[in-house]
């Protein structure tokens, strides 16, 4: 028969290790995962094609809950785009000059999730949703008259990235996200200089563009 002390130590085993087990699994868990509580912050930039165009922003996702292996999150993102060769090459070949920047301010849902066999210990991966507005502000300037617009429009996309740890131990990252967003609108028209009759195409605008971002960031908790 066992004693009374050997029962004791293998009950006293038992619950040590079931207590241990969730500890065990969490350790097993990638750490690059984004979980509830995780907050990561971001500082971008891109470079945009539809129009061809720079850019450079800021964006903050908060992990919120687990859904099945990964990590819904939530957060913000602002972005100021700058009319690039879309507009500097025309201008070139034209009397009139374009000058045109977007200000966009998005909500994001995203989900974290990994891929097995796949840097898994150290990349975070994800797919964002995105909702906002679209601040846009365009100067046209011609030997005749000159005109200054601006416009603002609800804002739309949808993107994939990751985010990629250089060691388990570090709560820096560096990554990439490529989506694509679409807004359009009418433009509030000024004239500044001179005569000019506007036209229904001088007042509408739209954005459908496709941007890859690269992006420095830490994971403050």
């Amino acid at each position: 028969m066992s004693s009374p002390a050997l029962s004791h130590g293998r009950v006293l085993l038992l619950l040590v290790g079931l207590t241990a087990m969730p500890a065990l699994a969490q350790a097993e868990e990638p750490r690059p995962l984004m979980h509830p509580g995780n907050l990561d912050l971001r500082l971008e930039g891109a470079a945009s094609l539809l129009p061809l165009s720079v850019e450079a922003g800021a964006a903050v996702d908060l992990g919120v809950i687990r859904v099945g292996p990964g990590t819904l999150s939530l957060g913000a993102e602002f972005d100021v785009n700058q009319c690039a060769l879309a507009c500097w090459v025309p201008n070139l070949f034209s009397e009139r000059d374009v000058s045109r920047r977007d200000f966009t301010g998005f909500g994001r849902l995203s989900y974290h999730f990994t891929l097995a066999d796949r840097n898994y210990q150290k990349a975070d991966l994800y797919g964002v949703l995105l909702g906002g507005v679209m601040e846009t502000r365009t100067t046209l300037t011609a030997p005749d008259y000159r005109y200054e617009g601006r416009g603002r429009a609800p804002a739309f996309g949808l993107g994939l990235g990751g985010n990629y740890f250089p060691s388990s131990s570090s709560r820096f990252f560096v990554g990439g996200e490529a989506r694509v967003r679409f807004s359009t609108g009418d433009y509030a028209l000024t004239l500044t200089r001179g005569d000019y009759a506007f036209t229904p195409e001088d007042r509408r605008w739209t954005r459908l563009g496709l941007s890859t971002a690269f992006f420095l960031g830490v994971r403050l908790f």
